[in-house]
This record gives C-alpha cells, sequence and structure tokens, in this order.
C-alpha cells in the first residue's frame, strides 16, 4: 500500500516529466514559451487526483444503459421470431395435411394399380418389314397393327410416345413418390417383352437418368424440404432361376469363399412382406443411395441373345424402407418403396436360345405369369390373392 506522501510523490512526477517533454519538444523555442510551459504545469498540479474517475463514471453509466437497451431490444427480437417460427411451422403442418389428403383423393381417383404404356422407337437394323408398327392413337389408347385391314387397340391409363422422354415418364410417377414420404407402401416396376426398353425407363444412362435415379433424388429433396425426421435403408436383390440373391453381398468366386445367408421371403404379423437376411444399408442422402445402386446393378445376371445384347437374366428389386420418426399423423411409422426392373418376356423362335439361356427365360415366363395373376386378383379385390 502508498501512503499520502507516495501518492503525492506519484502524482507529482507525470507533472515533472510533462515539462521536460514539452521543453524538449519546443527545442530551440523553448526561451519564447517557457511561460506557456508553467501555466501547463500549474494546472496539471491543481486537477483533483481522481479527476479522471469522475469523468469516466458518467460515461461508464451512459455505455451501461446504452448496452442494456440494446440486450433488451436483442432479446424482444428474438421471442418475436421464435413466436414467427412457431406460428409458420403450425401453418407448414396443416398445409402438408391438406396435401396429403389431396394427394390420396387424387391417386384413389387415378386407382390404387395404374399402367403406362411407353412404345420405344424401332430402329433401323430392326425393321425387316416385319414388325408390326404400334402407334398412339391419344394420351390413352394404343392401336396395334396384326393385318392390312385388321387392327386391335388398348387402354392405358397413360401412353407415352416413342419420342417421349424421361423427364415425362417421371412426371407421372412423382405423385407416388410423394406418397410414400406419407407413409404409403409403392410399387414401380417396368414390364414387357425382351428387348422393349424396361431397363432403359428404369436405369437409364447417365445423360438421362432413368425412373430409379429420378425417384431417389426426388424423395431425398423432399425429405429435406420436410419437416420431420426420416431414416432411409437401402436393399437391393434379384430373383435369378427362381431363387434370391441379395446383390450387395459379395458372391463367392472361388470353391473355399463363404456362401452367402439364404433369402427366404416371410409375413410379418402386420400383413407385410419381409425377406429374411437381406441386406439393408443405411443411406443419409440420394449420393449414398445412387452408388450402392450402381454396386448391385453390376452385379446383376445380364446376357447377350438374338433379341438384346445385354438382356436381363433375372428380376432386379430395389428397395429404399422409410422411416419417419416424429410423424403421428403419417399412416404407418416405417413403409417400403419398391423399384423393379423385371426380365422381359421370351419366345424362344424368337431369342433361339438353348442350355442356360433358355432355362432362364423359361424361368422368367413363369414368374411374370404368376405376376400377372396376381394384378389381376388386386385389381378385381379378390378374396384370394394368388402369390408365389
Amino acid at each position: 500500500m502508498l501512503s499520502s506522501e507516495d501518492k503525492t510523490m506519484e502524482s507529482r512526477k507525470p507533472v515533472h516529466k510533462l515539462s521536460e517533454t514539452i521543453h524538449s519538444l519546443l527545442g530551440w523555442k523553448s526561451h519564447v514559451t517557457s511561460n506557456w510551459v508553467k501555466s501547463v504545469c500549474d494546472i496539471m498540479k491543481s486537477a483533483p487526483p481522481d479527476g479522471a474517475s469522475i469523468i469516466s463514471k458518467p460515461i461508464n453509466g451512459v455505455m451501461e444503459n446504452s448496452m442494456k437497451k440494446k440486450n433488451d431490444e436483442l432479446h424482444n427480437s428474438v421471442l418475436k421470431i421464435e413466436d414467427e417460427i412457431v406460428a409458420l411451422t403450425a401453418y407448414i403442418n396443416q398445409l402438408n395435411t391438406q396435401r396429403r389428403q389431396v394427394l390420396n383423393e387424387f391417386l384413389d381417383l387415378r386407382g390404387n394399380i395404374r399402367v403406362f404404356c411407353r412404345i420405344r422407337p424401332i430402329a433401323v437394323p430392326e425393321n425387316f418389314g416385319q414388325l408390326k408398327a404400334v402407334a398412339a392413337l391419344d394420351s390413352s389408347n394404343v392401336v396395334l397393327k396384326l393385318a392390312e385391314n385388321k387392327s386391335k387397340t388398348y387402354s392405358f391409363d397413360k401412353v407415352f410416345h416413342p419420342g417421349s422422354s424421361q423427364d415425362e415418364v417421371f412426371a407421372e410417377v412423382e405423385p407416388v413418390i410423394k406418397s410414400a414420404l406419407d407413409g404409403y407402401n409403392a410399387c414401380i416396376f417396368a414390364y414387357g417383352q425382351t428387348g422393349t426398353g424396361k431397363s432403359f425407363t428404369m436405369e437409364g444412362i447417365p445423360q438421362s437418368p432413368g425412373v430409379v435415379a429420378r425417384s431417389m433424388e426426388a424423395i431425398f429433396k423432399q425429405a429435406v424440404d420436410s419437416n420431420h425426421v426420416y431414416v432411409f435403408t437401402f436393399s437391393m436383390l434379384e430373383i435369378y432361376l427362381g431363387n434370391l440373391k441379395d446383390l450387395l453381398v459379395p458372391q463367392p468366386t472361388k470353391v473355399m469363399d463363404p456362401t452367402p445367408p439364404c433369402l427366404s421371403i416371410q409375413t410379418d404379423p402386420k400383413g407385410g412382406i419381409d425377406i429374411d437376411n437381406l441386406v439393408a444399408i443405411p443411406v443419409t442422402d440420394v449420393n449414398q443411395a445412387l452408388k450402392l445402386y450402381k454396386l448391385g446393378c453390376r452385379f446383376r445376371s445380364t446376357a447377350s441373345t438374338n433379341s438384346n445384347k445385354t438382356s436381363s437374366r433375372s428380376h432386379c428389386l430395389i428397395c429404399l424402407s422409410i422411416t419417419c420418426l416424429d410423424a403421428p399423423e403419417r399412416r404407418r411409422e416405417t413403409n417400403k418403396l419398391w423399384f423393379v426392373d423385371l426380365g422381359g418376356s421370351e419366345r424362344v423362335l424368337k431369342t433361339k436360345a438353348s442350355g442356360r439361356r433358355l432355362d432362364e427365360g423359361k424361368a422368367i415366363n413363369l414368374s411374370l405369369s404368376a405376376l400377372g395373376d396376381v394384378i389381376h386378383a388386386l385389381q378385381k379385390k379378390n378374396c384370394h390373392v394368388p402369390y408365389r
């Protein structure tokens, strides 16, 4: 602690140094301004020692009041924004409920099972004058020329002409994708003869993605834009010669390699379908899902036939399982969106298949016949559906 004399000496030291500093700054003019220097030093001596604190107190008080006022304004702004967020969230939930109702009514009116027809353009090497022309009459009907004066008309929910784009096809599929986020099970598949472009419609090419890639992108985008939390898992398998094969599990290449677990279809207690031992990989964005999809496509069974250079020799099934953690209004907590690229039906006279290719064609035709019976029973709402 300093005594009163020490404090006085301390207060004088700066004054003495100030006098020297002023004189040194004035230099050769010091003899002219010595009286002015003495006056400045006298003022410093007479100033009260706590003058600085007397001046700073009102400034600090003003600053404290100003800061308090700004904090209060900021707090009120935060409360106002929080109230607006709550109101907007409630409004968004209301709009989502209305959207779900309208979408479900729309799908019910158009039917739970909808069939589209996409006419593939005929390539020049294929047209030898023997192929019968298929023409789109309008957006719902096609006509097939059977003979010179004979034709047959078929009706569909939607007809895509040979020049239709992948965008046009996906535009008709998108409502089903939206319903999947609301808790509805959905299935989209391509059905038809071999070489008609089913894999192109479902898988597409890099510069023109198909239904699967576009659907994945749409569903993850809608999930991000939604105010709910979703968990997705991805699975992929094929049905080859009547057997199930997981396309995300490495297959044995040597005799000593471990054999993957056997897959079997089971019915769960709620009436849904489960596949035992099928790998389900969690995915958080569309890039992860598409990487797995491309990986699975590489392991799919394909071969060259007289009808198609890269013919699918199996049925490919892609499953995206969707679980919503915080939406009690959904139809179900977990639902599944299936994409199926079926193997094409074949005629032996056309493909001239033999051996392994012939067995594959027979298995494909048999399973497609069974699938046709299932669809017919579902459409007619029969009590018995002949699942196989």
